[in-house]
């Protein structure tokens, strides 16, 4: 499992980064389709739950709110205003036991996956955006790579056993330190201080395991293991970016409020 899983990482660290390079439409097409690949696994754990949301509807409330992102516009309000009001007149016609649920699971994974996912592109277009995403990205990788290493191998004590059985303090801890080391070797590029590259590295730490156990609470409420089985040794797309979706929020108000870039 674990060569799988770096042989995973291997091939899509770069293509990652080639888009967090290149920057504009080829980065938003990127964001936008993994984005829209994560919202569909969760529409779909949600029905496989039992729920009924309105899968396409959620989808173009993704693509709508990411679009303003990239390039805001006074288009949202009307169009957001049309999907809510189509989605009820569709409840209208199709109600059935249920109904209000899989509609309000619709709003939140289109808040939760696009309004979330879409600080990627809002950190991308600051000043030196390239580099910030990238060390945002980095960042919370090291924080995966080290609790899963560390959690696997010496992990004894639980943490929030009761939303994800196989976390442990040792892996928290071990996730925390790497996203540290990380930040601190990859802020010397950016000619950060060293306590903003530890408050960076430690923030960023915290808000990648939190993100992963939101996710985890999603798929223990559905009574699935996987968001689904497209990325070789990871699962889902959505159980590849869980951490980076609250990461990106704590990176992109951390450049704005705390760097002022």
């Amino acid at each position: 499992m674990l060569r799988i899983r770096i042989a995973t990482a291997l091939v899509l660290i770069p293509l990652v980064l080639g888009s967090v390079y290149f920057g504009g439409l080829l980065f938003f097409a990127a964001v936008a389709v993994a984005l829209l690949i994560a919202g569909y696994e969760f529409f779909e754990m949600a029905r496989r739950a039992g729920h009924q949301p309105l899968t396409g509807i959620g989808l173009a409330l993704i693509a709508l709110i990411l679009w303003d992102a990239y390039a805001p516009n006074d288009w949202l309000r009307p169009l957001l205003s049309a999907a809510l009001v189509v989605s009820l007149v569709v409840g209208v016609f199709r109600h059935r036991a249920g109904w209000l649920t899989g509609w309000a699971l619709t709003l939140a994974g289109a808040l939760y996956i696009g309004w979330l996912g879409a600080y990627f592109l809002l950190v991308r277009a600051l000043p030196n955006g390239m580099l910030w995403t990238a060390f945002a990205l980095l960042t919370a990788w090291a924080t995966d790579a080290g609790a899963y290493l560390v959690g696997t191998r010496v992990g004894r004590h639980g943490f929030f056993t009761t939303v994800s059985p196989k976390k442990t303090w040792e892996g928290a801890l071990g996730g925390w330190a790497s996203a540290l080391l990380a930040a601190l070797f990859l802020g010397e590029f950016l000619n950060l201080p060293i306590t903003q590259r530890a408050l960076f590295g430690l923030g960023i730490g915290i808000a990648a395991t939190f993100g992963d156990l939101a996710e985890s609470l999603l798929k223990r409420q559905t009574g699935v293991k996987d968001s689904s089985n497209i990325v070789p040794g990871h699962g889902g797309l959505l159980d590849r970016i869980d951490s980076l979706l609250f990461a990106a929020v704590f990176a992109y108000y951390y450049f704005v409020w705390i760097l002022r870039t």
